[in-house]
């Protein structure tokens, strides 16, 4: 999860800057949550929600 997530989050720092400088358009970021979602962001929030469930 740990490798993924890097790779993640580097990507949200790309899309969210280039949309605040104006570079890409706000309908970026819609694009960007669908390629989370695929690239392991389902996965992680799986993952993360079990874990709460255990630790409440």
């Amino acid at each position: 999860m740990l490798g993924v997530w890097s790779d993640l989050i580097d990507q949200e720092s790309e899309v969210c800057l280039s949309i605040i400088t104006g570079q890409k358009p706000m309908e970026a970021f819609d694009a960007y949550v669908a390629n989370w979602k695929a690239n392991g962001g389902e996965q992680i929030t799986a993952e993360v929600n079990e874990w709460w469930q255990k630790v409440k």
